[in-house]
C-alpha cells in the first residue's frame, strides 16, 4: 500500500468538528426496565405512556383518587409496545420506591416536594426528571417524531418548547410514513449486507442508494430479495474509482448552499477548504470525512503538490470535495483545474454556489453555458467533466 502524498497545510489549525452543545442527545433502551412515575396528572400520564411505548415496566405511584382521566384511559388501554406494561400503586411515593429503577419521573405540586423527590432519586443513583421544574431535572424530554425504529428528538434546552414543536411539525412533513417500513427492511438485511460488502465506499454507496429509494418509493413485496441482488452485484470486485467535486460555498451562509452541495459534503471522504469557508458550511459535512485546510486555489497550486495529491486520492477511490467561496462555475481557474484533472482520468463535477454579485442572475433564472473538456451544461445546474 502506497502512502498518499501530504497536502499543503495538512497540519494547519482546524475548526471544531462540532459546535458547543447545550445537552447531549442520547437514545436510551428501556425494554424490560423498571421506571417510576410519581403523580396522577395528565402530564405524568403522557410521560408514562412514552416510557411504556419504549417497552418499560412503568410503576405508577399515586392514590387512585389522584389519577386524572388521562391516566385512567391509559391504564385501561395498556402500552403501545408489547414489552411495556403499567403497575399502579395506590399510594404516594416514598424513599423506598427507587430500588432497581432505571429512571424516575415526578409530578410534584411545589418546589419542596420536587426537591425531596429529586434528592431521593439521586441518593438511589437513579436519573430523575421533575415535570415542569427544570431545577430538578437531570435529563429532559424533547419533541418526538416517531417512525420507529427511526426516532427523531428535538430539544431547545427548555428555552423555547414551542420552537421545538414547530421544528417537529416540519420534520413530520419531510419523513414519509413509509420510513418506518424502510427502517424495518434495513434492520432485516443489515447483517447480510455487512457480510457481503466491504466497509468504506462500497458499503456506503449501497446504503446511499437505499436512502434515496426510502424517500421516494414504497417498499413492495420482495424488496429484500431485490436489495440483496444489488448487494451481490456491488460485491463483484471492480477497480476503485474516486471522483472530485468542486462545491461553491457561496458568501459563507450555510442556508444558501444548494441541496446538491449538501449531499456532496455528506458523501465526501476528504474535504479541502480554505480560510474563506465558514464553519457553518463545514458543520454540514459528513463527520467521518477528513478535513484539510489548504491555500486558496490558483493555477500554480492546481498543477503542483495539491493537484498531485488530489489525483492520488481520487485514484485510491476517495470522493474528494473541494470547497471554495463564491461560485466556482463562473471561475476560469476552477474550470482550468477541472480540465487538468479530467486530462488525468479523474471525473470532476462542479456544483455552483451563490455569489453576491450573481444573486440577481440566479434569481432571474439566467444561465450561461459552461464548456470544459468537451462537456457543456447550464450554469444554474451543474458541470461535469468526464475522465478520459
Amino acid at each position: 500500500m502506497h502512502a498518499l502524498p501530504p497536502l499543503p497545510n495538512d497540519r494547519a489549525s482546524k475548526p471544531q468538528r462540532v459546535a458547543a452543545l447545550a445537552t447531549l442527545p442520547l437514545f436510551w433502551t428501556l425494554k424490560g426496565k423498571r421506571v417510576v412515575v410519581a403523580g396522577g396528572s395528565d402530564g405524568a400520564a403522557w410521560k408514562a405512556e412514552l416510557l411504556a411505548a419504549c417497552g418499560a415496566e412503568v410503576h405508577v405511584y399515586a392514590p387512585h383518587t389522584d389519577l386524572g382521566d388521562g391516566f385512567h384511559d391509559l391504564l385501561a388501554r395498556g402500552a403501545a409496545d408489547r414489552d411495556g406494561s403499567f403497575v399502579h400503586h395506590d399510594q404516594t411515593w416514598d424513599d423506598g420506591i427507587f430500588g432497581d429503577t432505571a429512571l424516575a419521573i415526578g409530578d410534584c405540586e411545589d418546589d419542596e416536594e420536587a426537591e425531596a423527590f429529586f434528592e431521593a432519586a439521586r441518593a438511589a443513583g437513579v436519573p430523575v426528571n421533575v415535570i415542569d421544574k427544570p431545577r430538578f431535572c437531570q435529563f429532559q424530554f424533547g419533541s418526538i417524531v416517531n417512525r420507529s425504529p427511526v426516532v427523531v428528538a428535538i430539544s431547545t434546552d427548555g428555552a423555547a418548547p414551542i420552537l421545538a414543536q414547530a421544528i417537529r411539525r416540519r420534520i413530520e412533513t419531510l419523513l414519509p410514513p413509509t420510513m418506518k417500513r424502510w427502517a424495518g427492511v434495513a434492520q432485516a438485511i443489515r447483517e447480510r449486507v455487512n457480510a457481503r460488502l466491504q466497509p468504506g465506499a462500497q458499503r456506503r454507496a449501497f446504503w446511499e442508494r437505499f436512502v434515496d429509494r426510502a424517500f421516494i418509493e414504497t417498499p413492495e413485496e420482495g424488496v429484500e430479495a431485490r436489495l440483496m441482488a444489488d448487494v451481490d452485484r456491488r460485491a463483484t470486485p471492480r477497480p476503485a474509482v474516486g471522483r472530485v467535486t468542486i462545491v461553491g460555498a457561496g458568501p459563507g451562509d450555510a442556508e444558501l448552499l444548494t441541496l446538491k452541495a449538501v449531499r456532496a459534503l455528506q458523501a465526501a471522504d476528504v474535504i479541502l477548504y480554505d480560510d474563506r469557508v465558514s464553519s457553518d458550511v463545514l458543520e454540514l459535512a459528513r463527520r467521518e470525512a477528513k478535513r484539510i485546510l489548504v491555500n486558496q486555489p490558483s493555477r500554480e497550486t492546481v498543477a503542483g503538490d495539491r493537484g498531485a495529491a488530489i489525483v492520488a486520492l481520487a485514484r485510491a477511490g476517495k470522493r474528494v470535495v473541494q470547497l471554495q467561496a463564491g461560485d466556482p462555475a463562473t471561475d476560469v481557474e476552477t474550470q482550468e483545474a477541472a480540465a487538468w484533472l479530467g486530462q488525468r482520468g479523474i471525473p470532476v463535477e462542479i456544483i455552483p454556489g451563490v455569489a453576491n454579485h450573481h444573486c440577481g442572475a440566479w434569481e432571474n433564472g439566467d444561465a450561461k453555458a459552461l464548456v470544459v473538456a468537451g462537456i457543456s451544461e447550464q450554469a444554474h445546474g451543474r458541470l461535469r467533466v468526464a475522465g478520459h
